[in-house]
């Protein structure tokens, strides 16, 4: 027999897994989003931008080292990039960039997962 608590119980994992679901689709989008942005400054086309997407993309579900969050780690990552093909003066860009891509992927996430 069901009691009140166990399904209150399954209510909330149910809710945290659809939560760690979409906050992992933001992510993705988001780094797909940026990969793009990054693929014009580093004058990427063809396969090289899609091989560059595509370990961006994968990059959010990378360790991240000690002490940095996932977006100082993004952050430092496409920094580095930048530097390595001399533009650094788009660097000073990317927190901003990320914060923005990264809210805009959140709300086309959610939306999509209302329309589902």
């Amino acid at each position: 027999m069901t009691t009140l608590f166990d399904e209150r119980e399954r209510a909330a994992e149910a809710l945290f897994a659809l939560d760690e679901e979409l906050r992992f689709l933001a992510l993705a989008r988001r780094n797909k989003m940026l990969a793009a942005w990054m693929c014009e400054r580093l004058n990427l086309a063809g396969s090289a931008a899609e091989v560059y997407k595509k370990r961006l993309i994968e990059a959010g579900a990378e360790p991240l080292p000690a002490g940095r969050t996932a977006d100082e780690a993004l952050a430092d990552r496409l920094r580095a990039d930048l530097t390595a093909k001399g533009a650094e003066t788009e660097a000073e860009a990317l927190p901003g960039l990320i914060a923005r891509y990264g809210a805009e992927a959140a709300r086309t996430v959610r939306e999509q997962a209302r329309e589902s």
